[in-house]
């Protein structure tokens, strides 16, 4: 009782601290010099967003909780890739069973924004990349990147299914730099870039060899199997073509190889049996933007495959597990300036997705067939109030139908068929200006994510659950934003409640999976300030204080609500740039965390540091030092029967030169 009484009287006073000279000194903030702010210009208050609205607006006019990354901040940040980016993020939680958001099979990295585990949407140029609930931001590096927005918070309503606790939209780069870099680092760590800007033409290509990292995992009773990392290679291109003004065709393909070595324990010997995993990505992308009009068209594949290799047995090489995913999208909005003088904005749109996924498995020797087709209808009404409010009411239709899975095992095929399933969700957003520096915001909405085609139908040890039905999320939003200054302060407070969150069971596992729908909930606050300190230095501070919840009365009786993951989380970064220098530090540490694993509730706190240091002797050449995990600690990133770890202090060192 004494500690987490001394943590809630520490978070208590972080946040009351921070939040009454904010709201109670505005009146004097607003004097602030015009000339100081003129010499700050460069740093940006009110940056313009795209994703939250689906249509570009500034910050303050966003009644959302946004991060923006830009192309200088992932610069100065070192980060490798997307997963990189954004494990520094305030109200977001990563998890992945190897370094840097690496996968292992069909247990990818994942985003978990405000506790929502399964409620990221992930977006590349506006186009859905989650197939079945798998996404790898670690296939798209840096180099490739213009910017990326993080909106917190259910955002189903204008971008629909999976995006339950928030939506990341990352847009790529229509112009790239002419570039080559090579680094290498401890670990056997090596990467090497190619970036190429010819008029209409643009390209980044990249590969890179992860090195060998042990241990990497152990379970969590100490009997079981963990696994070392024995080598990775990760190859990527991105192209894209300017067709006319308005029209881009881009191409993302990607192919990763990971081979891990088991151990048995509590022995904790090698019994020479391997494990290789292998995931491609191909997307092909289409986008149109002009005269108010959006357009996107894309086809993508998703395929991965574990290999098993034993020293004995009947089988000591075989496929234990493929499958291999195609999305087709197409999404069309329109946007309207009506009413008087032209102020209000009616936004129309409409989009379809048909998700198809191949699998085979060794265990039942199953080889299956999943199909479902998609529809939506959405709109957004904003309406200018006056001067200084808008009304904003957003709604979205959706159907899924011709869900449909069909498996052959020993030469007998079944075909099942599921309901259709359909869904509608409103939302209420309403944002006061009290001037050009600070507003008000408060939202009121539903959210849902359909069930993943493999969760219904069932692949290797997940057993067919038939009846799952889609989630079904309540979000409520209060927020203020403030630019006083050199500082950019931003508050949040939220509670949302989702029934029917599909989650898995693991007690009967191994061998058997199964999912079911059980309910979740948080209530939180969220504080951030991003000051700008003269020309060369700035920082950024965020605190968040939560508490996500479960249902699970199966494994903990009682009414069977339980806490899970962390309750408060505390980052900080320091950006320094000037002449031929450049620096950013970056802290991120999450406490008071929480198990969904009945065999160890709690885990100790994680702490995430960053060192990113570059010189730039000439305009044309760079070497930059990325240092990572500078404590050395062995943190938890995830864990169910297995813990996996960070991978210990490691760096890397390079050259990059523009031509």
């Amino acid at each position: 009782m004494k500690t987490k009484l001394s943590k809630s009287m520490l978070m208590t006073a972080l946040i009351c601290g921070s939040i009454v000279p904010v709201l109670c000194g505005g009146a004097s903030v607003y004097a602030a010099e015009a000339a100081a702010e003129d010499a700050l210009s460069s740093f940006e208050l009110n940056p313009m967003i795209i994703t939250a609205q689906r249509v570009e607006t500034n910050d303050l006019n966003t009644p959302a909780a946004v991060e923006i990354y830009d192309e200088k901040k992932i610069e100065q940040s070192g980060a490798a890739n997307a997963f990189d980016v954004l494990q520094d993020s305030l109200g977001v939680t990563m998890h992945s069973q190897g370094f840097n958001g690496t996968s292992m099979g069909t247990m990818t990295s994942k985003i978990m924004i405000r506790g929502v585990e399964r409620g990221t949407l992930v977006l590349v140029n506006g186009v859905p990349m989650n197939q079945d609930g798998k996404y790898n931001l670690e296939d798209i590096p840096t180099e490739s990147i213009e910017r990326i927005e993080l909106v917190r918070g259910g955002g189903s309503v204008l971008y629909g299914s999976e995006a339950t606790g928030g939506v990341v939209n990352i847009i790529t780069k229509e112009k790239m730099k002419n570039k080559v870099s090579v680094s290498a680092g401890n670990y056997g760590k090596e990467k090497y870039t190619l970036s190429l800007g010819l008029d209409r033409f643009n390209l980044v290509a990249g590969l890179e060899n992860r090195g060998t990292a042990r241990p990497m995992s152990r379970p969590v009773t100490g009997k079981g199997n963990g696994y070392d990392y024995i080598k990775g290679e990760r190859k990527s291109i991105l192209w894209n073509y300017k067709i006319t003004d308005g029209l881009v065709f881009t191409h993302a393909y990607s192919k990763n190889r990971h081979r891990y070595e088991q151990r048995a324990f509590p022995a904790g010997t090698h019994p020479g049996i391997f494990n290789d995993y292998s995931d491609k990505d191909n997307n092909f992308y289409l986008n149109y933007d002009k005269a108010g009009w959006k357009v996107t068209a894309a086809y993508g594949t998703q395929e991965k495959q574990t290999d098993y290799t034993r020293p004995t047995g009947k089988d000591k090489n075989y496929t234990y597990a493929w499958r291999k995913g195609h999305n087709t999208n197409l999404n069309v909005q329109k946007q309207f300036n009506i009413g008087k003088n032209k102020k209000d904005k009616f936004l129309i749109g409409a989009s379809y997705q048909r998700e198809d996924m191949d699998t085979y498995s060794y265990s039942g020797t199953r080889d299956s067939n999943f199909k479902r087709n998609n529809y939506s209808v959405y709109l957004s009404y904003d309406w200018a109030m006056n001067d200084k409010s808008n009304l904003i009411v957003n709604m979205r239709q959706t159907w899924a139908t011709g869900i449909k899975g069909s498996q052959t095992s020993k030469g007998k095929t079944t075909v099942t068929k599921n309901d259709n399933m359909n869904k509608f969700t409103p939302e209420l957003e309403f944002i006061h200006r009290f001037n050009d520096r600070s507003s008000l915001y408060a939202k009121a909405g539903k959210s849902f994510r359909m069930p993943n085609l493999t969760q219904i139908f069932g692949t290797g040890s997940i057993n067919p659950s038939l009846d799952l039905k889609p989630e079904n999320g309540t979000h409520y939003e209060i927020g203020y934003k403030l630019n006083e200054g050199n500082r950019a302060w931003r508050l949040s407070v939220f509670n949302y409640k989702i029934k029917d969150a599909l989650e898995a069971d693991l007690t009967k596992y191994p061998p058997d999976i199964s999912y079911n729908n059980t309910d979740i909930r948080n209530t939180g606050v969220e504080l951030a300030v991003n000051i700008k300190h003269n020309e060369n230095l700035s920082t950024n501070w965020g605190v968040v204080y939560h508490r996500p919840e479960q249902k699970d009365e199966s494994t903990y009786g009682d009414n069977g609500w339980h806490n899970y993951y962390g309750r408060y989380q505390l980052i900080g970064g320091v950006n320094y740039d000037k002449n031929k220098f450049s620096g950013a530090l970056k802290v991120n540490f999450v406490g008071d965390r929480t198990s969904q694993n009945a065999e160890q509730r709690h885990i100790k706190p994680q702490f995430f540091t960053n060192l990113h240091l570059s010189y730039a002797p000439e305009k044309n050449h760079k070497f930059f030092l990325h240092l990572n995990n500078i404590l050395d600690r062995r943190d938890i990133t995830t864990n169910s029967s297995t813990n996996y770890y960070t991978l210990g202090r490691n760096f890397m060192a390079g050259y990059e030169f523009t031509f």
